[in-house]
């Protein structure tokens, strides 16, 4: 890769949006997570972590307090009173209940997949059932005095565990009576406790955090508490116990993450005791997940942080929206920035001409410019007019063409513009626009448009002046299990859909026919895809899996690459960090471009040919490592912090977004205050 113009792109702020809960699939290894904005995002920690797939906030779903997993459903509760169910194919909500107790605050499902339990503001612990044919709704225990904060099975089903304020209590399912209740005692007289977080041990030992900051052990069987430590400076807000229940973490408002062991001392008896101590978090930590030996957590930072130990590791991932939220339209220069709910459009700056042996910072011509901001308007639950979320958007590569989808459908524009008067014409015939699409693409000829309804198949539509009609509808007799991948050729012959349990399928454009018929279909991988790209060029399909596996597959051809079987036995090691976006030099057919949340890796596929061809690199800004192999070399190039995208613009014209660490730092709320040594 030589040397080229880079347009840095700083001006892209989304703001942060705290953690507000974690759970976690055991079986299949997602991580559910919540955020304060209501929107729900599904991890695949199988190989790589990475963001799978997310579902937008909606105006009907409006507070997410808890989640939970009831097989390989996704529930969850919030003030709005509703125990809701999600689609994950459609990434939307797919069920709701009234749960009797106004706001719910709490939620847990048994072991054994059959019964919810869900705690509520007026103090009604409501249970329901899961059937093969739905949720019902079964009865609510006694009503208790003040909100249900917390609660948990224990591992039989048969008694739940309850935190209020100032009282643990223990229930008895099939009877709808508590049978102990447990006070927990106040640090001041005035101030009453509230037990945030609650655990259970198959011995029904019975773990609580509250906001005194003490983790409390108690003895179900008999409501006695057995020990109390005060483990924190300010409120406990989660707990979460190691697989064999030998081990625990908790944090809360004062962010430090203790590790508690369970031993066995002289006596025969067994003993919590305090071992390490984990600072990851500056903020409040509302959420943390164990994993085998890996601690995932979150919360007000709005970070998602991954440790381990051996060896000692730290990752941390920013708040930064599943891919692709920056898009590119080449030919006119602009930048579309997708953000939770509204899209912006920029004019990208034009720098002054300089020679070609020039090294350094440029003078702009013409600044960076917004051009337009797009939002769609609903009324919330109070009434009032709120925006809704974006699923997903696109744009033409000549910047005519803007697509954004919400829950409600498909907004589709045509953009005219002169500095005088921009004109912007919304399409208002396009068919099945009430259907959302889960991701949408413009052919390279800005003559096509193509999208993925979640309700199934694929829409192509012709495009022509302010009007799209419906050109063809692609079948997919249910391949797909939630398409989150399109690709569109530069050539736009070739169009390659793909999902997330590793499907992917290519269409052929037809010209004497005009439709697009089916090509063919890749072998199907174990490890599900993080990103794919077309290249420009030679048309063959780059797609990285979580399990860092490495493809290049010749569409023309119908097979891998030379290149492609040469790699995979290569020293490629699996990345710490999910890989965001793939991109290709257009200057050399021989490089690929994959870039990560602060790297960006160039694999030189033919050394033979371009033997010099190695990034131009200073001391001061960048670190490169090498790794030689048969026929290709590997180079890290690392300079940013928070790549959001990394795209090829022109022949010399590179774009790179970049989100400023220090600038999701200034949105935040302060931070717990704690004296430090030596200072008061």
């Amino acid at each position: 890769m030589t040397h080229c113009k880079v347009h840095n792109v700083r001006f892209y702020n989304p703001e942060p949006q705290p953690i507000r809960c974690m759970k976690i699939h055991y079986n299949t290894k997602k991580l559910a997570l919540s955020r304060s904005d209501a929107s729900v995002e599904i991890w695949n920690l199988q190989n790589t972590w990475f963001l799978e797939k997310s579902i937008v906030p909606s105006t009907e779903n409006f507070s997410i307090e808890d989640l939970a997993w009831c097989d390989n459903r996704l529930l969850s509760v919030g003030l709005h009173g509703l125990l809701v169910e999600y689609n994950l194919s459609k990434l939307s909500l797919e069920n709701r209940w009234a749960v009797t107790g106004e706001a719910a605050f709490c939620l847990d499902v048994n072991k054994t997949n059959t019964k919810i339990a869900i705690g509520t503001e007026q103090g009604y612990l409501n249970i329901f059932t899961v059937k093969e044919d739905g949720i019902y709704f079964k009865k609510f225990l006694d009503k208790q005095e003040g909100r249900i904060i917390s609660l948990k099975f224990d591992s039989t089903g048969e008694f739940i565990a309850s935190g209020s304020i100032d009282a643990i209590r223990v229930w008895n399912v099939e009877t709808g009576h508590a049978i102990h209740k447990m006070t927990t005692g106040r640090s001041e007289a005035n101030k009453p406790t509230i037990v945030w977080c609650i655990n259970i041990t198959d011995d029904f030992t019975i773990i609580s955090g509250d906001s005194r900051g003490k983790l409390t052990f108690w003895d179900g069987k008999i409501g006695a508490q057995i020990e109390s430590y005060q483990s924190h400076k300010a409120d406990i807000l989660t707990i979460c116990l190691s697989s064999n229940q030998s081990s625990l973490y908790c944090a809360g408002v004062d962010p430090n993450i203790i590790n508690y062991e369970k031993i066995t001392i002289k006596s025969g008896a067994p003993k919590w005791v305090r071992s390490i101590q984990r600072k990851i978090h500056e903020h409040d930590v509302n959420a943390l997940v164990l994993l085998e030996n890996k601690l995932y957590s979150g919360g007000a930072d709005s970070y998602l942080a991954c440790s381990f130990h051996p060896p000692k590791t730290l990752l941390k991932l920013p708040p930064i929206l599943q891919n692709p939220c920056v898009q590119l339209a080449p030919a006119a220069k602009r930048l579309l920035l997708r953000y939770p709910k509204h899209i912006e459009l920029w004019n990208l700056g034009k720098s002054k001409d300089v020679d070609v042996n020039y090294r350094g910072l440029l003078s702009l011509n013409n600044e960076p410019k917004k051009l337009l901001e797009l939002k769609r308007v609903m009324k919330n639950y109070e009434n009032e007019e709120d925006s809704e979320g974006i699923i997903c958007t696109a744009i033409s590569k000549d910047g005519t063409w803007i697509l954004y989808s919400t829950i409600q459908g498909v907004n589709l524009f045509q953009f005219i513009y002169n500095e005088e008067n921009p004109i912007l014409l919304k399409v208002d015939n396009l068919e099945h626009k009430n259907i959302p699409c889960l991701c949408a693409a413009f052919t390279s000829n800005n003559k096509q448009l193509i999208t993925c309804p979640n309700s199934g198949n694929l829409l192509v539509y012709q495009l022509l002046e302010n009007k799209a009609s419906l050109l063809q509808t692609i079948e997919t007799f249910n391949s797909f299990e939630c398409i989150t991948f399109l690709n569109i050729s530069t050539c736009s012959n070739y169009l390659v859909v793909g999902d997330t349990k590793s499907n992917i399928l290519t269409w052929k454009w037809n010209g004497k026919k005009n439709e697009w018929l089916k090509y063919c279909k890749l072998p199907r991988y174990k490890s599900p895809p993080m990103v794919m790209a077309l290249h420009p060029k030679t048309t063959n399909l780059v797609v990285v899996y979580s399990d860092s596996k490495l493809i290049e597959y010749d569409l023309k051809k119908k097979e891998y690459t030379n290149f492609s079987n040469e790699f995979e036995k290569s020293d490629w090691k699996s990345r710490p960090y999910p890989i965001r976006n793939i991109t290709f030099d257009p200057r050399n057919k021989n490089n690929i471009i994959l870039q990560d949340d602060s790297n960006i890796i160039v694999i030189n596929k033919n050394l033979s040919t371009n033997k010099k061809n190695k990034i131009a690199r200073t001391n001061s800004e960048e670190n490169s490592l090498e790794k030689s192999s048969e026929g290709f070399e590997i180079s890290l190039v690392k300079k940013y912090k928070h790549l959001a995208h990394l795209e090829w613009m022109e022949e010399d014209e590179l774009v790179a977004v970049e989100v400023s660490p220090l600038t999701i730092m200034e949105q935040l709320p302060p931070a717990f205050f704690q004296n430090t040594f030596g200072k008061k």
